[in-house]
């Protein structure tokens, strides 16, 4: 799968039919090589159990929730409050996931809802987004409609980028005052729910990167039934998005939401658990 020439540490990703596996290796020796596989589909042919539901085999199971690569420290970031970027397509169960987050004790960070405060009438991007773009994107009520201004820039390059050049500073902005906020009140870890935590290079504002996901068929599956989406309108968004092979490759840990809430809950606990381990190594 890979032969190590030229690299020195990271996550090398291949996708198989079942899994995706996923290639660590360390900065001290190429020989150490450890090939991790992550399940995820269903495998048909488990029974009740809920062990074998998360995956099928203990070792398959342990790698969801636990730490993939090792963080990469930053001495100029502050290491409190400790950030947790999450992320993930359309349809991964990124939400889910950051309210069983919250549950636990983060300070959640809805950074998608800020991108929305961003838009509104009033907000930060407002003015200028209807300045590039034209009044004909906004409703009667003055509100921004983003499915005309999503019209306007998908599938084109240049007008995509032009928009998130206004947008995006914008975010990153709201989110540091938020991080900020939280720190001044003593918060031990934050949760940046954030979906393009990576395209937007945000990564700087986090010490790990947690992931989302869920096979593509289930994705289309839950786009359609939430969105009102034909299967390739859902399919062409899912296709405008990183790939699961892009978001592993830069992620520390991954959660699959495929399963039962339970399942999931069951995921976010032991990842909690553990990096509350970390924590207390930091």
């Amino acid at each position: 799968l890979c032969s190590g020439a030229g690299l020195t540490e990271g996550l090398l990703v291949a996708l198989h039919p079942l899994t995706t596996l996923c290639c660590t290796f360390c900065l001290q020796g190429l020989s150490e090589l450890a090939l991790h596989e992550i399940l995820l589909v269903k495998d048909l042919g488990h029974g009740e159990n809920e062990e074998e539901k998360i995956s099928s085999s203990s070792i398959r199971q342990r790698l969801l929730g636990t730490l993939l690569q090792l963080p990469q420290k930053d001495p100029a970031q502050p290491s409190r409050p400790y950030v947790i970027g999450l992320t993930g397509g359309t349809g991964s169960g990124k939400s889910s996931i950051a309210r069983h987050l919250e549950r636990l004790g983060a300070f959640l960070i809805d950074v998608d809802k800020l991108g929305h405060e961003a838009y509104a009438p009033g907000g930060p991007a407002y003015e200028q987004v209807v300045e590039e773009f034209g009044k004909d994107i906004l409703n009667e009520d003055g509100t921004i409609n983003r499915k005309i201004l999503g019209a306007k820039v998908f599938g084109n390059q240049e007008r995509l980028k032009c928009l998130t050049d206004i947008v995006w500073p914008v975010i990153a902005k709201m989110t540091k005052r938020q991080l900020k906020e939280a720190a001044d009140q003593g918060k031990v870890v934050c949760v940046l729910d954030v979906a393009v935590l990576l395209e937007a290079g945000w990564t700087d504002m986090v010490h790990e990167v947690w992931m989302a996901s869920v096979p593509e068929k289930e994705a289309l599956r839950r786009i359609v039934a939430r969105d009102g989406l034909s299967e390739e309108a859902a399919r062409n968004r899912l296709q405008s998005q990183l790939s699961t092979t892009q978001r592993v490759t830069q992620s520390h840990v991954v959660l699959c939401t495929l399963w039962e809430p339970e399942a999931t809950q069951k995921q976010v606990e032991k990842a909690w658990a553990l990096l509350q381990q970390r924590i207390a190594q930091d």
